[in-house]
This record gives C-alpha cells, sequence and structure tokens, in this order.
C-alpha cells in the first residue's frame, strides 16, 4: 500500500516472506501461523474484491502481525547490545522499561513467568499482558529485583575454559 492504494493485487507476503525475525528468538513459526490465519480471514471477506483484500492484508498485517515483529526487533537490539559490552569488556545495564521489568518479576513469581512467556510464545504481545492488574501489580512489586544470576560460567571463564587454561 502507499497512500491508501495497493501497489499489487493478488499477490500476500506472509510470514517470513513478509519480515523475518532472528531465529534465537524462536517466533518465527509462530508469527508465521498468526499471520496465516490472517490470510485465510482477510480472503474468506474479500476474495472477490482485490483491492479491498489488499487493504485489509495490510491494516491486518499491521495491526495483528507487525507488532510481534517490531518486539523481537526490539529485543534483538538490546540483546545486541548487551554482548557488544560483552565483548568489549564494558558494563552493560538492561534498559530500564517494563518489559526489563517483567523479565526480572519472573525470575521470581510464576505468574509473571507465565505471563514472560506467554509474549515468548506470541500468545500475547507484551503491552497486553502488562495491562493485566496482577501482572502489572507484580511487576510494580517485584520488577526493579535484580534477577539470579544465569547458571554457569561467565564470559571470562567460559573463554578461559575454552582456550585451556
Amino acid at each position: 500500500m502507499v497512500d491508501g492504494v495497493p501497489v499489487a493485487t493478488g499477490f500476500a507476503a506472509v510470514g517470513d516472506a513478509w519480515a523475518c525475525t532472528n531465529p534465537s528468538g524462536g517466533r518465527g513459526v509462530s508469527i508465521g501461523i498468526i499471520h496465516a490465519q490472517l490470510l485465510r480471514r482477510t480472503v474468506r471477506r474479500h476474495l472477490g474484491d482485490p483491492a479491498g483484500f489488499a487493504r485489509a492484508w495490510d491494516e491486518g498485517t499491521d495491526r495483528q502481525v507487525a507488532p510481534f515483529y517490531r518486539n523481537q526487533v526490539s529485543a534483538d537490539r538490546i540483546r545486541l547490545a548487551e554482548m557488544t559490552a560483552l565483548r568489549e569488556g564494558r558494563p552493560w545495564s538492561p534498559p530500564d522499561s517494563p518489559m526489563t521489568r517483567l523479565v526480572n518479576a519472573a525470575a521470581y513469581d510464576p505468574d509473571a513467568f507465565r505471563a514472560f512467556l506467554a509474549t515468548v510464545m506470541c500468545l500475547a504481545l507484551p503491552q497486553e499482558v502488562l495491562t493485566r492488574p496482577d501482572i502489572r501489580d507484580t511487576v510494580e512489586r517485584i520488577g526493579d529485583k535484580t534477577p539470579p544470576p544465569f547458571p554457569g560460567p561467565d564470559r571470562q571463564r567460559l573463554l578461559q575454559l575454552l582456550s585451556g587454561s
């Protein structure tokens, strides 16, 4: 769509053909399924109207699929900044955001953990999960706690182990 006008009809890019995410997030299939379901509904409603289909497809994709893509891109940028800082030996702190606080709370609270998993599995957007009163209250109460360290060696120890020293 350009200025509300379809530039092509009879074509619908779905899933990774529309936009690829980092495979480490494990969301590609989930996003593809959400997109395929949208395709089925959009075709059913606009089969005889190619321009209407193109408009509805663009709008539906932007409303129902793009938020998952944008959230993954945001998470990738944060992770890249963290890996760069670790590689360069610089300190790094995660951004002060509701999602960071949800991740922190998930390390301590089972309901927050399930809410976080719902976002990972593309069952709900973080923006939706964070508005649930019980999750919002939990995140406000314990979301600023420092999460426990991950098990296993840190980067320096791993490099030592790999080098044989």
